[in-house]
């Protein structure tokens, strides 16, 4: 039966029948739906977010270029990629840490997205998350990039950190920042690599 050929008891006996799991749902949509409703786009008009637009556009490219400008490197300096792998076990986690670049560029351009959106908390938590990578792959532009990134973003957020942190939970947030931790991951494997090289 349709729910417009329903009577009043009987949609109110439906409503009855459904589990707490289904109304939980339902009310969590609800609520998400009224945030992403309440919560505006940024007005990215202004000559401010124009620059941090174009700092965020150039972090990217400057990020994707990383692997081919090791290729050439290695190219240039008169040795194969495999013979200067096989030569200098170093090299192996620079390129391992150049690989990593554009996946971060790409999580930059979902956070830089949701920024515009006028959700800042899953923008800086990515932010964050990829500072930190960038800190144990050793790449002082990434870093210095994301650094500053982070700093033109933080004081527009307002507390958007803290309430997205709350309406999210720890598994939420974890699933948000899955690819800031996936590079995290690649840059802690690197960072420890070195660590035994040099040691």
């Amino acid at each position: 039966m349709s729910k417009k050929k329903m009577t009043p008891a009987q949609k109110a006996a439906a409503r009855r029948e459904r589990t707490p799991e289904e109304l939980e749902a339902r009310e969590a949509a609800r609520s998400e739906r009224a945030l992403a409703a309440k919560r505006s786009a940024r007005n990215l008009d202004t000559p401010r977010e124009r620059l941090t637009k174009r700092i965020v556009t150039t972090v990217q490219v400057v990020l994707v270029v990383f692997p081919f400008a090791l290729l050439g490197y290695s190219s240039f300096s008169g040795t194969g990629l495999e013979e200067a792998m096989r030569a200098d076990p170093g090299f192996v986690v620079s390129f391992i840490a150049a690989m990593a670049q554009p996946l971060a560029a790409w999580i930059l351009r979902f956070a830089y997205r949701h920024y515009a959106d006028g959700d800042g908390g899953y923008a800086v938590g990515n932010l964050i998350g990829l500072f930190c990578a960038e800190a144990f792959l050793q790449n002082v532009v990434g870093l210095a990039g994301f650094a500053l990134i982070l700093w033109r973003m933080w004081g527009k957020t307002h507390g958007e950190l803290t309430e997205w942190r709350k309406r999210r939970g720890v598994g939420g947030v974890l699933v948000d920042i899955s690819g800031a931790l996936a590079v995290l991951a690649i840059g802690l494997i690197c960072a420890f690599a070195s660590w035994r090289l040099s040691a």
